[in-house]
C-alpha cells in the first residue's frame, strides 16, 4: 500500500515535471499573449474613456451655453414681437386717425349742404312769403309810385 502510493506520488511528480518542461514556453507565451491583449484592452478602454469624458465636457458646457442662446433667442424673440406689436398699434393708430379725419370732414361737409339746403329752403319761403305779402298789400296806386321812384332814381344817376 505505501508502495503503491509512493509510486502514484511519483509518476504524478514525474507527470507534472514532464507537463512544465513542455507545457512551460506554450503556456508562458500565452500567458504572456493574454497579459499584453488584457494590458491593450485596459488602456484602449481608459482612452476611451478620457475621449468620453472630454466630449462629455465638452457636451455639458455646450448645453449650458445652449441654455443661454435659447434664453437670447427667446429674449429676442420677444422684442421682435413687442417691436412688431408697437408697430402695428402705431398703424392701427394712424389708420384710426385717418379715418377720423375723414368722417370729419365729411361730417363737415354734410353740415356745410345742409345749411345751405336750408338756406336755400329759406330764401324760397321768404320770397314766396314777401310775394304773397306783396299780393296781398300792395295795389295799383303802390305799383305806379314805385314805377315812378325808380325812374327818378334812373334819372339821378345820370
Amino acid at each position: 500500500m505505501w508502495g503503491d502510493l509512493l509510486l502514484k506520488i511519483t509518476n504524478f511528480a514525474i507527470l507534472a515535471f514532464i507537463l512544465y518542461k513542455v507545457l512551460k514556453k506554450p503556456l508562458r507565451s500565452y500567458l504572456k499573449s493574454r497579459h499584453d491583449t488584457i494590458k491593450n484592452t485596459l488602456d484602449e478602454a481608459e482612452r476611451a474613456k478620457r475621449e468620453g469624458e472630454r466630449k462629455y465636457r465638452a457636451y455639458e458646457a455646450r448645453l449650458k451655453t445652449l441654455d443661454q442662446e435659447i434664453e437670447q433667442l427667446q429674449q429676442i424673440l420677444v422684442q421682435e414681437g413687442e417691436r412688431q406689436k408697437q408697430r402695428i398699434l402705431k398703424e392701427s393708430e394712424l389708420t384710426a386717425q385717418k379715418i377720423k379725419d375723414q368722417a370729419n370732414l365729411r361730417a363737415e361737409q354734410e353740415l356745410k349742404m345742409a345749411k345751405m339746403r336750408l338756406r336755400h329752403e329759406f330764401a324760397a319761403q321768404a320770397v314766396q312769403l314777401a310775394e304773397d305779402l306783396l299780393k296781398k298789400h300792395f295795389q295799383p296806386s303802390d305799383h305806379d309810385r314805385l314805377v315812378d321812384e325808380y325812374i327818378q332814381g334812373v334819372r339821378n344817376l345820370k
